[in-house]
């Protein structure tokens, strides 16, 4: 039923007239005053000082929502619409509301009289007697079906928007599957017409099994069961017969929206897609295996020639892979052979479900899989591809009582090689894939072993870098920036080190690639952003307050949340946004640059700094530089080490002119990089602000940082002394 566009009010003139409270006796005015003000919805008031809670009076709208007659209704508890299904969190949630006399608002699911389903909105009105206790209950009700089906529907067609290809006809619907592996349509888009011709009317209550041809409807009732029983989702071919018997290939996607295991339900919603023109447009018989519906042999090869010449022509990376299950022959010859073949038909399901659209899957042999990755960054960029078909592979396969632990060997060969020919390229994978099943299956080997020992090498570095999160082995050392005029501390920048446990402390630029090759590079941030802003409020409350600056990447400067992030981090720790300074680097991509302006204008505008760090390194566009949100600007070490003695004049008008440029803009002029008294002497002499080198000082832990008018412990400790 619609609800009228003044409900809300008339529900607060509702809450506005018994909530003054009513006599213990005056259940009759209470009724006559929600029956009055909310004429024409679906409510009921039940009497909660009685046993069981009943429902006491009823509106008309009620009965034609649930299909109740009014005497089938009053004297039960309105859970009774639950029927089994009565494990629901909101439900609780609205009963202990009720016990403390707060009004709620929930959705449940409810089953009409004719036992069909629906969502039903409910608000829940508590109201006091007298005496200050609640002694009924007003709850007003919407049958909001319709909007939870297009809401899940529509979340399922969000799931498979990234893996759906190719164009056709589509609807989307909901259905309920029950322990008897029956499966009923509860809801369908009225573009059902478009694929199978049939009036969503007619399909609505019907048993979507119905609809399979009866040569697929095995394979069918095996997705609903793994459905039923795994939950998650599911995308599988197969042929439904239409309104005027004509036989369409649909891609379904369907995946669990709810379940409830008293009532023996599970709910699925999902998107059914006409691939009948993909089917006809496809490979040519003897080119696709009828089993799993794969290219074979040839196709593959094909595949392997294009992807060799699209390499050749415009460089990157690409992969050829051949996959096979582990035991496979052993499985296939002691068991029914029609369950191998299903296992075949899972295996290739489950592969495409871990490839990109551009990537080939092939069928090769019984059990044996060939895969072409094309467009792959660096060889690196293999490793997830295959750990990700791993991962799908070693699922357990289950088939009644039948249960196969799986697991697969893979073969590996990179391309560009020396190999001219594509059927070259795939018996070098064959060979890889033989060292990997002697090596004791499970695993993969790569064709050349110098790329698996680099590989490799990458592979144990990014597991490291992850165990280094958890194991705390990241620390921060600061290194000062010294204001030349004076000597005195302008603050520090903090800068991580990598305690490995067996290679010792090691600097960025031995692990931050790999870092970022791993999208570790945002968590690294945070923790560099969290450890600093704590130093900094340490400094602070012992009296040596000092900007803490902090670089910050591409990554980062990409994040939607960057502005939250450093206010969150700031409230935290209760530091004052001047202490913080965030560095960003000249050589950073353009577009990160471009599109964090923004974000950086913002955490300006908080009272936080923002330095461009490494300037003169790259070609920074001047216009962008006038635009961005800085404060300070710091050159390069490499301009700085060039102004020592017998320094080449142009050299250094170049960092006067570069010093000039800064000063134009009205930023705070840092050099990096001193490391001699005459650098210093003519640094000062070019008046730039501040200074940051070893000859002060290099990064040190923050209990041997530099503090004003004396030279660190650590400094002293190690044989030298900073200059002030």
């Amino acid at each position: 039923m619609a609800e009228s566009r003044d409900t809300p009010d008339r529900l607060r003139h509702v809450r506005e007239r018994v909530l003054s409270g009513f006599a213990e006796d005056d259940a009759g005015i209470l009724v006559e005053v929600v029956s009055e003000v909310l004429a024409g919805e679906s409510f009921t008031v039940s009497d909660l000082r009685r046993v069981g809670q009943p429902i006491v009076h009823l509106s008309d709208g009620f009965q034609v929502m649930t299909g109740y007659r009014r005497e089938e209704s009053l004297g039960r508890d309105l859970g009774f619409l639950m029927r089994d299904d009565t494990d629901q969190s909101e439900a609780r949630a609205a009963r202990e509301a009720t016990r403390d006399g707060r009004a709620a608002t929930i959705v449940v699911r409810n089953y009409r009289k004719d036992g069909s389903l629906f969502w039903n909105e409910q608000r829940h009105h508590p109201v006091k007697d007298g005496r200050g206790r609640v002694g009924h209950l007003v709850v007003v009700q919407r049958d909001i079906t319709e909007l939870v089906h297009a809401r899940s529907a529509n979340e399922a067609a969000r799931q498979l928007a990234s893996s759906l290809g190719g164009e056709g006809a589509f609807f989307s619907y909901g259905a309920l599957l029950d322990g008897r592996g029956s499966v009923e349509v509860t809801w369908v888009h009225e573009a059902v017409r478009a694929v199978l011709g049939h009036d969503a009317q007619a399909v609505l209550g019907g048993a979507l099994t119905e609809l399979v041809v009866e040569e697929d409807r095995e394979a069918f009732a095996a997705r609903l069961e793994a459905l039923r029983t795994g939950g998650g989702s599911r995308r599988d071919r197969y042929r439904v017969r239409t309104v005027d018997g004509r036989v369409r290939w649909v891609e379904d996607f369907a995946a669990v929206s709810w379940s409830s295991p008293e009532a023996g339900l599970v709910a699925v919603h999902g998107v059914m897609r006409d691939v009948s023109a993909e089917q006809r447009a496809g490979l040519p018989v003897g080119q696709v295996e009828a089993g799993t519906g794969l290219p074979t042999l040839s196709v593959f090869d094909d595949r392997i020639q294009q992807t060799m010449k699209r390499v050749r022509r415009t460089g990157g990376a690409a992969a050829v892979l051949v996959l096979e299950l582990d035991n496979f022959e052993f499985v296939h010859a002691t068991m029914d052979h029609r369950l191998g073949e299903r296992l075949v038909r899972e295996a290739a399901r489950r592969l495409q479900r871990a490839l990109r659209r551009s990537d080939t899957l092939a069928w090769l042999r019984p059990g044996a899989f060939g895969v072409v990755l094309p467009d792959l960054a660096d060889p690196g960029a293999v490793l997830p591809a295959i750990e990700k078909l791993l991962a799908w592979i070693t699922r357990p396969f289950e088939d009644g009582n039948v249960r196969i632990e799986l697991s697969a060997s893979v073969g590996v060969a990179m391309l560009p090689n020396e190999a001219r020919a594509a059927a070259d390229v795939r018996v070098k994978a064959e060979g890889a894939l033989a060292r990997a099943r002697e090596a004791g299956g499970g695993r993969f080997a790569f064709a050349d072993l110098d790329v698996e020992a680099a590989v490799q090498e990458r592979s144990t570095v990014e597991r490291e870098l992850r165990e280094a999160f958890s194991g705390e082995q990241f620390v921060l050392h600061y290194q000062p920036r010294i204001r030349l005029a004076d000597g005195r501390s302008a603050g520090v920048e903090a800068l991580v080190r990598w305690v490995h446990p067996e290679r010792g402390l090691l600097p960025p630029a031995a692990f931050l690639p790999q870092l970022v090759r791993a999208q570790l590079s945002d968590a690294l941030f945070e923790w560099v952003l969290k450890k600093a802003v704590e130093q900094a409020t340490a400094w602070r409350e012992a009296g040596t307050p000092r900007r803490v600056a902090v670089n910050i990447g591409a990554e980062a400067l990409e994040r939607p949340d960057l502005e939250h992030l450093v206010r969150r981090t700031l409230d935290a720790a209760q530091l004052h946004p001047g202490l913080l300074e965030l560095e960003l680097h000249e050589h950073t991509r353009a577009s990160a640059l471009e599109q964090g302006i923004d974000a950086l204008a913002a955490v300006r505008r908080m009272g936080v700094h923002v330095a461009l760090d490494d300037f003169g390194v790259a070609d920074t566009n001047l216009s962008l530089l006038r635009v961005m949100p800085l404060d300070t600007l710091k050159i390069d070490r490499s301009f700085v080490s060039r102004i020592g003695e017998g320094a080449d004049p142009c050299d250094v008008d170049m960092l006067r002119a570069m010093v000039a440029l800064g000063h134009s803009l009205r930023l705070i002029v840092v050099a990096e990089g001193i490391e001699t008294p005459l650098q210093r002497t003519r640094l000062e002499g070019f008046a730039v602000h501040e200074g940051q080198g070893h000859l002060f000082s290099q990064a040190v832990p923050p209990e041997y940082a530099i503090v004003d008018g004396a030279a660190s412990s650590w400094h002293r400790r190690n044989g030298a002394t900073p200059v002030h």
